[in-house]
């Protein structure tokens, strides 16, 4: 028989065993499945290239600064002229910088945009021209041109409605009118999520080359490899350090795709730990079919063996064995198909308004499904190679012989290997298991983290004044001075305070300080602290206790009152057993000249870092009329839903301004979530990926346990009718079980705290070798594993000897 006969014949003996054949593709398909819907994940974060001619020779070039370990510092525009002028591996280059753009015209709300200024030859090097109207020309460049724009599809649609008068209409963008003269096509938001684009005119403050504001990219030239650029640039990098050692000294250059700036680090760990473990999951699911066949491969040693008297070849029994298994495989990656597309409709549902970059779009290409009938044929001969072997290497002659059921069973080669590949089960959930619960634990515990603020009942909108507008500190005072009242005389509204940053959102800066009092040391060892613009409401409205001193009142700030609050930590750490009231601190900035700050309170600890650190950071405030910011986040402690107050609070702000808008309005309870979201999602995927482990484990040991049973009847019988008690065929069935679990446990255990390792950095305020958590792995797949026995065990306790002795 040839192939097509081969594959006919598998066909009928599914169809024949039926129910046996849909548990394979059932197990196959949740394993392919799952395999297939992180790898689209994968391949879309990772792997696909930017939606360009020749997307993958587009290339993100910064600088870092090697001396002191800092990545992804900018790029100066001094430095851009010279990589363009000297740089030969590449087509062209072109910069950008983003910035918020408050957009107005008149005839509406105003609204808050992403904006990106770029160099006019940047949609011409990505290939990418503008729907309507034109390009950014070199003339858009100078510093007295007219300023112009070009806006994204979703700004035409949504707010002017799809019209093509818009071109030529002037806006103000950050107070300043401006013509549009473009429209991009829908979805393009390039480099990262711009929604509005002008051109890069240089500043003063751009023609320094300590100043690095810029990201740049370029396109390879042909026959130029990403290695051959990179060491172009590292030979300009380390011309630039010699001709400008004062601003360029330990600085180099970083050439690397979009895909490596934008999701390398945390994110690519998560994905590749991801894929690794649905590989587990895909092993797992491929040794519990393998035990399947393997016991179906046992009752046709009768039929294998008239093959063999009839003069097939022992590799032509294998094929048509083998065909079987890659024609189950074949269903279940079909069924994984179904299973995939809903998997990744809900992945793109969760992350859906986290703000990943544009060009990521969770849909499955040529690469899924190639990827997926690669993984169909390697699952068919993976499960399907040991079964085939085992079941050539009978003594056929004997089996001829042989009638009534299916010897072999017991053997001990046949035992040996079934054990085997369910210990590998059990080890491998083992490792799923202690990963997910790793993910679990660090997401329980960033819920349970202490914020040091109670954030019920409070709204937060957030502002940025034009700098146009708002060019000096008292402008901006003046604004707030107006605002806070009308706020704070709303029905419903308790409190309301102005901050720089939110708690668990960073600082305004990590300030360079000294203490009165203490030895000077150079710049470059002074301490920093994370330092907070605030108004003297803010304790209160976030209900944060003061241990010493007294908040701000409306005269700090004002030249001669010149004061601060720090927090516990920052006491702990510079002030250790001295008193903290009445000490100065004077921030050290290249920018301006710092007074000398009084330190007026001692607040609670507030978690103002990365969640994922264990310590709470030393943090500083100052009283706004000290330094007002541009940027800020209104707070207000309410009565009434928060929710509720989010359009009344809307239109007082643009009673003051009508011109500004307000964004990421909500309350302080939702910013929360958003800082916890990735460990829900990725730590709910962990979880599914482990539970399926789990499930597969413990019907793959309740499959061997119960075929064991089954093999076994006529020996049970024979020891029942010799008075053999029921605890003794516990233990006779039991101990085979149990001594599978251990390996497997020891085996699995010892890979989690080698496998585990990779998640380190993602873990918050839990190790990667946490006992609690392997010690609960254990548990549960032991309890998992006993229930799974149980149906056996009660069953071999149950057996008739009189029907056991006569069991053929």
């Amino acid at each position: 028989m040839g192939f097509r006969e081969d594959l006919r014949f598998a066909a009928r003996l599914i169809r024949k065993n039926l129910g046996f054949s849909l548990v394979i593709v059932l197990v196959l398909g949740v394993g392919i499945g799952a395999n297939t819907t992180v790898f689209t994940l994968v391949n879309a974060v990772l792997f696909r290239p930017l939606p360009f001619h020749e997307g993958h020779r587009i290339m993100y070039l910064t600088s870092n600064n090697v001396t002191e370990g800092r990545d992804n510092i900018g790029v100066s525009l001094p430095d851009f002229r010279d990589w363009r002028e000297q740089a030969k591996t590449f087509k062209g280059l072109a910069a950008s910088s983003g910035f918020g753009a408050n957009l107005s015209d008149g005839n509406g709300t105003p609204e808050r945009y992403q904006g990106n200024r770029m160099t006019a030859n940047s949609f011409a090097l990505i290939g990418q021209a503008p729907e309507l109207g034109r390009d950014f020309t070199a003339a858009d460049e100078a510093p007295d041109a007219p300023a112009v724009a070009i806006i994204g599809y979703s700004i035409w649609k949504n707010r002017y409605g799809g019209d093509r008068s818009v071109l030529g209409k002037v806006v103000r963008i950050n107070e300043t009118p401006t013509t549009i003269v473009g429209v991009m096509p829908e979805g393009f938001r390039f480099p990262v999520g711009a929604d509005l684009w002008q051109p890069l005119v240089p500043t003063k403050d751009m023609e320094r080359r300590q100043s690095r504001p810029l990201g740049a990219f370029a396109r390879l030239a042909d026959g130029v490899s990403l290695a051959d650029a990179t060491r172009e640039m590292n030979v300009i990098a380390g011309r630039l350090q010699k001709q400008f050692p004062d601003s360029n000294k330990g600085i180099g250059i970083v050439v690397q795709t979009f895909n490596d700036r934008f999701n390398g680090g945390p994110i690519r760990i998560v994905f590749l730990s991801l894929l690794g473990a649905v590989g587990f999951v895909l092993m797992i699911a491929c040794a519990n079919v393998a035990n399947l066949l393997l016991s179906r491969a046992l009752t046709r040693t009768k039929e294998i063996s008239v093959r063999v008297a009839l003069g097939a070849s022992r590799w032509r029994v294998i094929r048509q064995l083998l065909v079987e298994s890659l024609l189950l495989s074949s269903f279940g990656g079909l069924l994984g198909l179904l299973i995939a597309k809903a998997g990744v409709r809900a992945f793109d549902l969760a992350v859906a308004d986290v703000g990943k970059p544009y060009w990521i779009r969770f849909t499955m290409d040529f690469s899924v499904f190639a990827y997926v009938a690669c993984i169909c044929i390697v699952t068919g001969l993976l499960f399907g190679i040991a079964p085939a072997l085992h079941a050539t290497k009978l003594d056929f002659a004997e089996r001829l012989k042989e009638s009534g059921r299916a010897p072999g069973g017991g053997s001990r080669r046949t035992r040996f290997l079934s054990a085997s590949l369910v210990v590998s089960e059990v080890a491998l959930s083992v490792v799923l298991l202690a990963g997910a619960g790793l993910m679990i634990r660090s997401f329980l515990q960033l819920q349970g983290l202490q914020s040091g603020v109670n954030p019920h009942g409070t709204v937060t909108l957030q502002l940025n004044l034009p700098e146009t507008k708002y060019p000096k500190p008292e402008s901006r005072t003046a604004f707030y001075d107006q605002l806070v009242p009308r706020l704070q005389a709303m029905a419903g509204v308790e409190r309301v305070a102005l901050t720089s940053n939110l708690p668990m959102g960073g600082a305004a800066g990590r300030w360079p300080f000294e203490l009165e009092g203490q030895a000077v040391v150079e710049n470059s060892r002074r301490p920093r602290v994370m330092g907070l613009i605030v108004s003297p409401e803010y304790f209160r409205a976030l209900e944060i206790p003061l241990a010493l001193g007294r908040g701000f009142d409306e005269n700090d700030g004002t030249p001669g009152k010149e004061v601060a609050i720090v927090n516990r930590r920052f006491v702990a750490r510079y002030f250790a057993g001295q008193e903290a009231l009445g000490r100065r601190v004077r921030l050290v900035r290249e920018d301006r000249k710092d007074s000398w700050l009084t330190v007026v309170g001692v607040s609670g600890d507030v978690r103002q870092n990365d969640p994922s650190q264990a310590e709470i950071e030393p943090v500083l405030y100052v009283p706004y009329r000290y330094e007002a910011p541009g940027f800020a986040t209104v707070v207000a402690r309410t009565r009434v839903a928060p929710a509720s107050l989010l359009t009344p609070l809307r239109k007082e702000v643009q009673a003051v301004d009508q011109d500004l808008p307000v964004f990421r309005a909500g309350s302080l309870d939702e910013h929360f979530a958003r800082q916890s979201w990735p460990f829900r999602v990725f730590g709910s995927l962990f979880a599914i990926l482990a539970f399926v482990a789990l499930l597969l484990s413990a019907t793959g040991i309740y499959s061997v346990m119960a075929y064991a049973v089954e093999q076994r009847t006529q020996e049970i019988g024979v020891r029942l009718a010799l008075g053999a008690a029921g605890r003794s065929i516990l233990w006779l069935v039991l101990g085979s079980g149990t001594r599978q679990l251990a390996a497997g446990l020891a085996l699995g255990l010892a890979a989690a705290i080698a496998a585990t390792r990779a998640l380190e950095t993602l873990l918050v305020q839990v190790q990667a070798t946490d006992p609690l958590t392997f010690a609960g792995v254990a548990a549960v797949l032991t309890l998992a594993a006993l229930a799974a026995c149980w149906v056996p065990v009660r069953r071999a306790q149950r057996v008739d000897p009189i029907v056991a002795l006569r069991y053929e």
